[in-house]
């Protein structure tokens, strides 16, 4: 990945039209977004080659965080802004999700080193399940409880808090794989056909969204039978990876790093509503609903902000510059802060945090 300071990006948007095509574009600029001011760069350690997911437990006031290139969860305090424990004892981390409810960090641990990237390589041809875990952590002692199969590359992680499940995206088993939290047992593998991106769960519609990278689609997921029983055509997106859900309402936001677009989605309708040009390489999203805010965040370290007062058609701000390989945030929705661990400045991890500006 090429790291780039990029100035203004030219966005097109595609109007919402009937079920099947885009009848309309007009094309807007990206200004740079000038509203956040940087709280500070906390330490989180020696420099690493990646960070990777991050996971807020409001009540617990930590934020949890994948470094990814150490094979380390990290806890750190955000009343305090203060690094509070280092996990160690995992190969490689990518998803990371805190459960309050649960008392529970769950944590997708795909492995390391040759062995790891051989058994990929065999289980992308049907010849190996794969060495990937998926960690269970006590969030009370910080003690690992489980580990459970996680097929080839476990990534994200959603739960579905009335079936009680946990889902996790299987990025090259193309599946996603189901556990039961109450006895943290693997209760299904769903076949999902194609590459898995991230995974999130509706409230609305019950539901469990998975962008299939390869596919262009979202596979629909009943979280009680852990099967798929429908599909979204993701029309004008080429490999949707990021994922997120407005926390009401059925509307999807899917970002799309083969070709640098964000898409609206009616769930509910099983239609893309509009489609805009976005950040280059966009990867995790995350929604402040107190704020009415959607942030794309990019491999690249760009930040592409949007209002969200009408959800069903996402109003870009701008973008501003965060940091190289900035590609991952959380937000605090009592603060409406900005989180971004950032794998190497100058020779050290830190914890870059923005605030709004007054």
């Amino acid at each position: 990945m090429t790291w780039t300071l990029r100035g203004l990006c030219a966005a097109a948007v595609l109007l919402a039209a009937p079920a099947g095509s885009f009848a309309a574009e007009r094309s807007v600029w990206l200004e740079r977004f000038d509203g956040f001011s940087v709280v500070g760069d906390f330490p989180l350690g020696a420099a690493t080659d990646r960070t990777d997911y991050q996971s807020i437990d409001p009540a617990a006031q930590r934020l949890y965080i994948a470094k990814m290139g150490e094979g380390k969860l990290l806890v750190f305090d955000i009343g305090q802004n203060r690094l509070v424990k280092e996990l160690g004892g995992f190969a490689k981390i990518t998803g990371v999700l805190a459960v309050p409810q649960l008392h529970r960090i769950y944590a997708s641990v795909p492995g390391g080193g040759l062995v790891s990237s051989l058994l990929v390589g065999l289980g992308m041809l049907g010849m190996s399940s794969g060495g990937g875990k998926i960690a269970v952590l006590d969030s009370a002692s910080l003690k690992e409880i489980a580990r459970l199969p996680g097929g080839l590359f476990p990534d994200g992680i959603a739960y579905d808090p009335a079936e009680r499940r946990i889902f996790v995206s299987d990025e090259f088993g193309s599946a996603v794989r189901v556990i039961d939290a109450a006895s943290n047992r693997v209760l299904a593998r769903i076949d999902l056909g194609g590459e898995a991106g991230n995974v999130q769960y509706d409230s609305v519609t019950a539901r469990i969204y998975a962008a299939v990278q390869s596919h262009d689609d979202l596979a629909v997921i009943d979280p009680l039978t852990s099967a798929v029983i429908g599909r979204i055509r993701l029309q004008g997106c080429n490999h949707p990876h990021g994922l997120a859900i407005a926390p009401a309402g059925a509307i999807g936001y899917v970002a799309c790093d083969g070709n640098n677009v964000l898409l609206t989605v009616d769930l509910a309708a099983a239609r893309v509503l509009g489609l805009l040009r976005c950040v280059d390489d966009p990867d995790v999203l995350a929604i402040d609903p107190g704020a009415n805010r959607l942030y794309v965040a990019s491999e690249p370290g760009m930040l592409m902000v949007l209002d969200l007062a009408n959800g069903h058609a996402p109003r870009p701000l701008g973008e501003t510059f965060v940091g190289a390989g900035a590609h991952a945030l959380a937000v605090d929705l009592a603060t409406h802060r900005l989180y971004f661990a950032l794998a190497n400045l100058g020779g050290k991890s830190v914890l870059r945090v923005l605030a709004s500006k007054p």
